[in-house]
């Protein structure tokens, strides 16, 4: 197929007219359709597709398998080079045409570049001054808000677009700082002594829920810790209630002990004054044996002991006389009971032991 080139004229015509026209060819002069072998290369393909129809390859014909995939590849890759190249030779003289409208079309984006950089200049400044009329409202409007309310918090990047009218956007401005106002003033009256915490939330939120939010956090915290204090307090007095029930009880159960031990101890001394009244003391008993001639005292004796006369004493001559046998004292019985303090009574106890002496309990 010849290939065609699209050549342009530029016809001067009045600036609202500006336009180019084809020349060859004309609009009507395209290539409207692409004749080529269709019936012939389909046929021709049908049937070589055809002719692998039906087969059914084994482990054995694995390698004819590959082989016959690769013959319809190679088939569909030469197909497919044709129609690119095809594709190539059609958008050439559109590729050439292209290229030189643009460099006409560049003539036109340069300077429009230029004109666009001098309107944006222009709507830069009516930005900037727009901005600062603003920024003059919001100047008169602040007080004594500034530093909790700056500039930045109030203004909106919209406000700066041509659609937004500058009334507008101070009126806007102006009811912000208002609400601002009238927020910290309920704050103030409402939040009590937390108050200044909830203006830190507002100021960071410009939100009067989060601040009164916050209060109320707070003021249920203290209500909780207050709640804890009194049950801590209460914990203790009663703590301290059942001590003092304790100490009460013990010192009622001393009292109690010491009043049993002073009441046995009375009752012991009654008895034992009623016994000394009621027996003769051995003391008394020997000094009535003795006014009666007797020869015991304190103590029973046998008759024949009381009526055995005392032997002389013999000369003993050292050389020729025996020993004589000592005299066996006859042990005798006597009963008798004892007062005295708890350690006078263990040093009696203890002579009896020294000296052998056998004691027991007084029938």
């Amino acid at each position: 197929m010849a290939e065609e080139r699209v050549q342009t004229e530029v016809v001067e015509t009045p600036p609202a007219k500006m336009e180019f026209r084809l020349i060859n060819p004309t609009e009507t002069g395209f290539l409207k359709h692409i004749e080529w072998n269709k019936a012939e290369l389909e046929a021709a393909v049908k049937a070589k597709v055809d002719s692998y129809k039906g087969i059914v390859y084994t482990e054995e014909t694995l390698k004819s398998a590959k082989a016959d995939r690769a013959e319809l590849n190679n088939l569909l890759k030469a197909i497919e080079e044709r129609r690119k190249k095809v594709k190539e030779i059609i958008n050439e003289p559109y590729a050439d045409f292209e290229k030189e409208l643009k460099s006409v079309t560049d003539l036109i984006k340069r300077q429009t570049e230029e004109i666009g950089k001098q309107i944006d200049s222009f709507e830069d400044k009516q930005r900037e001054e727009k901005k600062q009329k603003i920024q003059e409202a919001y100047d008169s409007a602040i007080g004594d808000l500034k530093e909790v309310l700056p500039f930045t918090k109030v203004f909106d990047q919209r406000y700066l677009n041509k659609t937004y009218k500058l009334n507008t956007a101070i009126s806007e401005v102006k009811a912000k700082i208002e609400k601002v106002k009238e927020d910290l003033s309920t704050i103030e009256s409402v939040c009590g002594k937390y108050a200044l915490n909830a203006k830190d939330v507002y100021v960071r939120t410009l939100d009067l829920s989060k601040a009164l939010a916050e209060e109320k956090r707070l003021k249920e915290l203290e209500e909780k810790l207050e709640a804890e204090k009194i049950r801590k307090q209460k914990e203790e007095e009663e703590r301290k209630k059942a001590e003092e029930q304790r100490r009460i009880e013990a010192e009622r159960r001393r009292k109690e002990e010491e009043e049993r031990r002073a009441a046995e101890a009375a009752r012991a001394e009654e008895q034992a004054e009623a016994q000394q009244k009621e027996e003769i003391p051995w003391q008394n008993e020997a000094e009535a044996q003795a006014a009666a001639g007797a020869v015991e005292i304190g103590m029973s004796v046998p008759e024949t002991e009381q009526s055995r006369p005392v032997p002389e004493e013999q000369v003993i001559d050292p050389f020729t006389a025996e020993k004589p046998e000592p005299v066996k004292e006859k042990k005798v019985r006597a009963k008798f009971f004892a007062i005295g303090t708890r350690d006078q009574l263990k040093a009696l106890t203890q002579y009896m032991k020294d000296n052998g002496i056998k004691y027991g309990k007084v029938d």
